[in-house]
């Protein structure tokens, strides 16, 4: 298979393609840029729950979901924590996904720049000049995942083969652009279901491959060699490192400050009801994570380290607390579908959720969020202000919620890597792919001491 790279140029979007910025949205225009009332008599609101009403969610076992309603956290939905930017609705390079329960395709890796999988392809989407180019592209490659950093993009295949594009940045050669490939596995059922790169403690650059060949491996990102093998009983749908609170371009091996500094550690999800977090030295399972009535295929650490949060088929996120980790610390509910995609945003502050189309919950995680005056209730209206306030087991506003609500496949989640100054959604719809750019509201702090600093 040949490497190609004849259309690395930026790519302006093309007179079918319909581009939709904050001070377009009316009556007439909604995010993706749909004129609701040409539907007419169908409006947004019936079609929505017409949908809702459809949708059927995938699910691998049939434990009744009523035995975890008990457990499930309802918090305030109506906060406003991003607001809608920009989108290039109906675009040419559109995000793609391949399988529907892998939807981790989308990678930010600058405050302005997101990656994400197309074809056979991953491309970058600058949201400065509005364009898209292609960084790697691998002929007959069927892409099943794919990471991105500063230094590296990663792509996983079903076939179990993986393809990484070394940049100059990290080779220290401003004009050298390597391309390495490397075999996760040869089993014919070796999809690599996610993967993770960044740096072990010893500063080796290192890729974290989830297999579906009931293994979790860690390459080596120098010679896409394997160096460690851990097996399970089932098949690993999600693993991850926890990310450095202190850098935003790097992913460590887990040690938190509530265990032994050489302490290092994984969460592993995959087919199996619980997920477990493993000693990355050794493989040895440190602690299980229970709780969930049906498979997992998503999981992120928050930068502290302290907490995990896992995604499910039963329509739930759960949170742990790994310095008491037997029971979930709350559990969260998705509207409609699976939770396939989670992602914390680096200062902590925020945690996202995505369902595998039309909804993507992003939730208050530090209880800071009321610092943001105008997104309490008060400044929501009456009948918000008068709505119950659910007590959170982290804050007063923890676990409060906005959900962004719109219509299509989801790709993948993405916050910049800049304290989440944006949240990037991947929309792999026929008619409406595009990725929506949301931006982060600013505190009256953040406001004032721009306009004194101005």
């Amino acid at each position: 298979m040949a490497d190609a790279h004849d259309d690395d140029a930026p790519t302006p979007f093309l007179a079918t393609e319909v581009p939709v910025a904050r001070e377009d949205l009316g009556v007439h225009c909604d995010i993706q840029g749909i004129d609701w009332p040409a539907f007419a008599p169908t409006t947004r609101t019936s079609f929505r729950a017409q949908r809702i009403a459809n949708y059927n969610n995938y699910r691998n076992c049939s434990a009744d979901h009523a035995q975890i309603v008990k457990d499930l956290h309802r918090g305030y939905t109506e906060c406003q924590f991003y607001d809608f930017q920009y989108t290039l609705t109906r675009h040419k390079y559109k995000c793609s996904e391949y399988h529907f329960q892998l939807r981790n395709l989308l990678y930010s890796t600058t405050p302005h720049t997101v990656h994400y999988a197309h074809a056979d392809s991953v491309r970058v989407w600058s949201s400065l000049t509005r364009t898209s180019r292609q960084v790697l592209r691998r002929e007959a490659f069927r892409v099943s995942t794919v990471c991105a950093s500063r230094e590296y993009v990663f792509m996983g295949a079903f076939t179990g083969e993986c393809v990484l594009k070394v940049c100059a940045a990290a080779d220290g050669d401003s004009n050298v652009e390597t391309i390495r490939t490397g075999i996760a596995t040869t089993d014919p059922f070796g999809i690599t279901n996610h993967v993770e790169i960044g740096e072990s403690r010893t500063g080796e650059h290192i890729a974290l491959v989830s297999s579906n060949d009931d293994a979790v491996r860690i390459m080596r990102l120098a010679d896409m060699k394997v160096s460690q093998t851990f097996k399970f009983p089932w098949a690993a749908n999600v693993s991850g490192f926890f990310r450095s609170a202190t850098s935003t371009n790097s992913i460590f091996l887990q040690q938190c400050s509530s265990v032994s500094p050489d302490k290092r550690l994984i969460c592993v999800t995959g087919d199996n009801t619980d997920s477990v977090i493993i000693s990355a030295d050794t493989g040895d399972a440190a602690m299980k994570l229970t709780g969930h009535i049906d498979f997992s295929f998503s999981c992120a650490w928050s930068p502290c380290g302290r907490f995990i949060a896992t995604g499910n088929q039963d329509l739930t996120t759960r949170v742990y607390d790994i310095r008491n980790a037997a029971k979930a610390l709350v559990v969260l509910p998705s509207i409609m579908g699976a939770v396939r995609s989670l992602r914390f945003s680096d200062d902590g502050m925020f945690l996202a959720a995505a369902e595998p189309c039309d909804f993507v919950h992003v939730y208050d995680f530090s209880g800071g969020a009321a610092d943001y005056l105008y997104h309490t209730r008060e400044n929501a209206g009456p009948a918000a202000a008068a709505a119950e306030r659910v007590p959170s087991p982290l804050g007063t506003t923890a676990f409060e919620s906005q959900v962004v609500d719109f219509f299509g496949e989801i790709s993948g989640i993405s916050f910049t890597p800049d304290g989440g100054s944006i949240l990037y959604v991947g929309v792999s719809d026929d008619m409406y792919g595009s990725i929506l750019e949301f931006g982060r509201r600013k505190s009256p702090q953040q406001l004032f001491l721009e306009d004194v600093v101005l």
